[in-house]
């Protein structure tokens, strides 16, 4: 994090709304101004500040070099160019062979370190770099420089345009810079007869975080002649001094405000905001996050204790530092395509333009509209005809439930009425959501024990679970389907083999199907229960712990429930049996709660399809706008919609909320589904099935069950002593942890043990290693990628994951 501010260390990046603006022009004043700074230092008794300016990207080289310039005119300050090239064009044509962005990123980092750490104990340091051309001018490899350098996210001075025609590519400028998330501190122009500082200072005054303009005089007309070229530039800088001191010292000002802010977060917070899922008094330390990124938070750390002792026994108070923090839990596993993701942000920014928001009953925008299309063509793709807006995961679910209890309602006579209620099945462990109604659907468990409303409405069998284990996959049967005192195990070598037919010898299928008839038959004949919907999460339980549920269980589970025919005396004719439908439900309505491992989450589009099962209704939230926004969707089809038309309103589905189907969710959600499907084959993708042999498996149908995560690393992780198992599907890698001293499962403190050690860096120098941000899970310690996570980043995670569970052996 060697690029970020201090208190002792300022950075700035210089933007220019245009080409020929004056922007190294008003760079050199900056620095020299600076760099003067330390004249008269020692006398005064104060820090001395270095200077640094830095040029990544030079065209038109060696004829035109700005570092050159700089340290002519600013000798004090030391000056470094990275990258330059001979013909004076945009750097998108001025190489036939651009370098990869994360070279010239690290490069510039790289450069700033440098600086940083040459400084003496008690200097100050100040940093400028200075970019080519304007705002959105293209970079090497074409990436616009706005989104090139969003990763440092350094405070920016806009150069403005002072030309006429300017007061324009200068506000456009500065709305692109502040919505990718860009502080502007100051704007910067020349004084000249088009005025445009007067219009700017009167239309951006009520602007949030408002930068300060700075108005300072033209720099003389250039010089044929270059010595005399130069000496009026010498003059113009040495007259010029004072007002470019005036914006140094006014970026110093608002660069200590900034630091107080962060400073003082974490107090406010604690008194004044509850937490979700937070036990207040055992909190330690406020995560303060100042802005995100791809995978990464960047957040402020303050020292372990706030003084330090030097070499001759003085106390000095500790900085604050900064902290790069992989995203572990993906932000509670919305993160699909990265913090701060510019195609959704624009996304967004349009639909905020065009409607903001809109009343949407009997009514249909064009985002609503194409986002339906778009579900109905990938995850609901062959069963699904409707889809049903929300705002969250856990609505989504009362949604559903609404949906598939008034079919089986409508179509099974009193159903319910032996007992007074209609429950669900549904598998054990598995968890909907935080409201009353998506609670009641899951078996008692820690989430809702405090709950005095709660009230368990179902049955849900224990589930048959997979891990990963010494080079393996296990899958463990328990006792209650089976004869024997111990679980039944079998094993699998192969991820995609999983998810494939049980061979012959195989005795899982028989187990199953004999275990769930007898069940249902218990249920309905012998406790005449009723039952009205069929709701598990496909494939991975997420809160209840990261459990793999035996694929094929899940799978004959939705076999034998739309085969039985004990859940009650069916009427005559179905309602609204004159309209045709495609898909009958059968049994129960089927709902597949995909909250968490719907949409490219487990590398498929959805888990549903990795089960090659389609069931009635599906809830779809978090990776759907891909970590932007909230937004949910029921999927549902027409078998299930027909019930609810009639004449009458009260037969409608009577549900709703105040920002259904907002267009900004819409937008951005489908700005995510499509890059998720253009995303569905690329390099780091393929690699990881090649190494999971997912490629060209013959039972595969040429997409087959893979990881993101490094086939090698999950497999040394599974041969630990310490762990009971691993779970490596699409982003997800969940470790289960043995727990030898305490209590077991939620309310375990080993996860928390080992994500602490995790959001510590080893080296707070080394800008190459990231701390990791995870969360508590009881005894499951997880990590969980974005879909545009690079090898390299997740290399990074699993070397630091490796060495933190070897730690606890």
């Amino acid at each position: 994090m060697a690029h970020l501010p201090t208190r002792s260390f300022q950075a700035y990046q210089v933007f220019a709304a245009n080409t020929n603006v004056g922007k190294t022009i008003l760079s050199t004043g900056l620095v020299r101004a600076a760099a003067a700074l330390s004249v008269g230092a020692e006398k005064q008794k104060r820090a001395a500040t270095k200077a640094f300016y830095l040029k990544p990207v030079q065209t038109g080289y060696p004829v035109d070099c700005d570092a050159r310039h700089v340290k002519t005119f600013a000798p004090l300050v030391e000056t470094s160019r990275l990258y330059a090239y001979r013909d004076p064009v945009s750097p998108h044509i001025a190489t036939t062979n651009p370098p990869p962005d994360s070279e010239v990123l690290q490069a510039t980092i790289n450069a700033i370190r440098t600086f940083k750490q040459s400084l003496g104990h008690g200097d100050k340091g100040w940093a400028l770099l200075e970019t080519a051309g304007g705002v959105n001018s293209p970079i090497m490899s074409g990436e616009l420089q706005s989104k090139f350098y969003r990763p440092l996210r350094l405070p920016t001075v806009l150069v403005g345009d002072s030309h006429l025609g300017g007061i324009s590519t200068t506000l456009t400028s500065y709305e692109s810079l502040h919505q990718y998330g860009y502080d502007i501190p100051a704007l910067l122009l020349f004084d000249n007869k088009s005025r445009n500082h007067e219009f700017l200072e009167r239309y951006l005054a009520k602007a949030e975080n408002r930068p300060l303009i700075h108005v300072l005089p033209s720099p003389p007309e250039k010089l044929a002649d270059p010595k005399a070229d130069a000496e009026q530039l010498h003059e113009y800088y040495t007259k010029t001094e004072s007002y470019f001191k005036d914006v140094v010292q006014e970026l110093e000002k608002t660069h200590e405000k900034r630091l107080d802010r962060l400073e003082e977060l974490g107090d406010k917070a604690r008194t004044s905001i509850w937490w979700p899922f937070t036990q207040h008094q055992t909190v330690k330390e406020v995560t303060v996050i100042d802005s995100a990124y791809g995978d990464i938070m960047t957040t402020y750390v303050a020292p372990p204790t706030s003084v330090a002792t030097t070499e001759d026994n003085k106390e000095t108070k500790k900085e604050w530092r900064w902290r790069e923090m992989f995203d572990g839990c993906a932000s509670w596993w919305t993160q699909g395509l990265g913090h701060g993701s510019p195609a959704l942000t624009q996304s967004a920014a349009y639909a905020a333009g065009r409607y903001g928001h809109v009343m949407f009953p009997e009514c249909a925008h064009e985002p609503a509209v194409k986002l339906t299309e778009t579900l109905l063509e990938t995850v609901g793709d062959g069963w699904a005809s409707r889809v049903f807006f929300s705002d969250n995961g856990s609505t989504a679910i009362e949604v559903a439930l609404k949906m598939a209890l008034k079919s089986s309602q409508d179509r099974y006579i009193n159903l319910g009425e032996a007992t007074g209620r209609v429950e669900v099945l549904g598998v054990d462990g598995g968890y909907h959501g935080d409201t009353i109604g998506a609670m009641n659907a899951c078996s008692p468990n820690v989430y809702n024990a405090q709950v005095t409303w709660y009230k368990s409405h179902g049955h849900w069998f224990s589930p048959p679970t997979v891990v990963y284990k010494d080079s393996q996959f296990k899958i463990t049967i328990p006792t209650e389907m089976t004869d024997t005192k111990e679980p039944v195990q079998v094993t699998i070598d192969n991820l995609t083999s999983v998810f494939s037919e049980p061979s012959a010898k195989d005795p899982r299928l028989e187990i199953y199907r004999k275990h769930i008839r007898s069940t249902l038959v218990r249920l309905t004949r012998d406790e005449k229960r009723s039952f009205g919907a069929l709701l598990m999460e496909p494939v991975l339980m997420g809160a209840g712990g990261m459990v793999w549920v035996d694929p094929i269980f899940q799978k004959t589970l939705v076999e034998e429930v739309r085969a039985f025919k004990g859940f009650g005396s069916e009427v005559s004719t179905f309602k609204n049996a004159h309209i045709p439908v495609k898909n009958q439900w059968k049994g129960l309505p089927v709902v597949f709660d995909e909250v968490f491992s719907g949409c490219w989450r487990l590398g498929r589009k959805s888990a549903a399809d990795m089960l090659q099962v389609s069931p009635d209704i599906a809830a779809y939230a978090k990776l759907l706008t891909g970590g932007l926004v909230t937004l949910a969707t029921t999927l549902t089809s027409d078998s299930i919609f027909n019930n609810f038309l009639s004449e009458t309103k009260t037969d409608a589905l009577l549900h709703g909320h105040s920002y259904t189907a907002h267009p900004i969710g819409c937008a951005v959600a489908n700005t995510s589904l499509q890059t998720y499907r253009q995303m569905e084959s690329h390099g780091d993708a393929d690699k990881a099935r090649q190494d999971w042999g997912a490629i060209n498996h013959p039972t595969s149908n040429g997409l087959g069950v893979w990881s993101l995560w490094d086939q090698k690393v999950v497999d040394r992780i599974s041969r630990m002593d310490i762990v009971e198992g691993v779970v490596p599907l699409g982003s997800v890698l969940a470790i289960q942890m043995r727990e030898t001293n305490g209590p077991s499962g939620y309310a375990s403190l080993m996860s928390q043990k080992v994500q602490q050690k995790m959001r510590e860096k080893q080296s707070e120098e080394d800008d190459c290693e990231v701390a990791i941000f995870g969360r508590p899970l009881g005894n499951v310690v997880y990590m969980i990628a974005s879909q545009v996570s690079t090898r390299e980043q997740l290399a990074k995670v699993e070397r630091i994951l490796i060495r933190t569970l070897e730690g606890q052996l």
